[in-house]
């Protein structure tokens, strides 16, 4: 009975950092498949740990900042986050784009880093940030070089059309995925937002296995295949200096 708890308990976190900002005690129990008042049980227990916080006015659940300070201590724990943040400054100063860093977080990219040139680009929290594998220029250099297994399963998943250009079948994702290992770095050709570009490569660890990637975004019209290769290189370099962190 505490196991299944428990399991209930680790689930709210899961659904309360989905898509919405906030949740119902009604939608919680439905989505946990329980009754309204443990799903209120459980709620009120992470209220008072200081894990969720409940509005005033709408009575509406919402996770609280105390996951961002777990967030920091986590990142402060990982090594090679330092070094990838210091290449990722460098990069995004050199060639006056975004850049970010990200690790595979089951069928999403877990952005962990981004870097922000100038005063002229807008600054945004990425910690936590995700996004599909099979359609960011994150995701498909990681989704490449993943185990036959894990990208079976993501290619032939529900691949929702986001833009004109998303692709949206196995077999033409799969292609794909196989062009990105052929030449080294992936493309975000528009495929997540319209009218955004993305050139990303692979990160290995030493004994050669993909562990995140890192990747230049920008307006598209600033990335002709000429400076998508450059870039690429670029890349490249930088992820060989976070690989030796690994």
């Amino acid at each position: 009975m505490l196991q299944k708890s428990l399991i209930k308990a680790m689930q709210l976190i899961d659904v309360m950092a989905g898509e919405q900002n906030d949740y119902g005690v009604t939608e919680i129990a439905s989505k946990l498949q329980i009754n309204k008042s443990n799903a209120h049980d459980i709620l009120s227990t992470f209220e008072h740990l200081g894990y969720v916080r409940r509005d005033p006015d709408s009575r509406r659940y919402s996770l609280d900042y105390k996951f961002l300070t777990i967030a920091q201590k986590i990142a402060n724990r990982l090594s090679f986050q330092e070094v990838a943040r210091k290449q990722v400054a460098l990069i995004s100063n050199e060639v006056q784009e975004i850049c970010y860093f990200g690790v595979p977080y089951g069928d999403k990219i877990l952005y962990l880093e981004g870097g922000f040139p100038s005063e002229n680009f807008s600054t945004k929290p990425v910690l936590g940030m995700t996004a599909p594998l099979y359609c960011t220029g994150l995701g498909k250099a990681v989704l490449a070089h993943l185990p036959k297994e894990e990208q079976d399963a993501i290619c032939n998943g529900p691949l929702k059309q986001i833009t004109e250009n998303t692709i949206t079948t196995a077999k033409d994702l799969l292609d794909e995925l196989e062009r990105i290992k052929l030449r080294g770095y992936s493309i975000d050709n528009m495929e997540h937002e319209f009218g955004i570009k993305c050139v990303a490569v692979a990160v290995f660890d030493k004994n050669g296995k993909v562990r995140g990637g890192l990747s230049i975004t920008g307006p598209s019209l600033r990335f002709p295949n000429k400076r998508i290769e450059e870039l690429a290189l670029l890349l490249k370099s930088a992820a060989d200096t976070i690989s030796g962190s690994f």
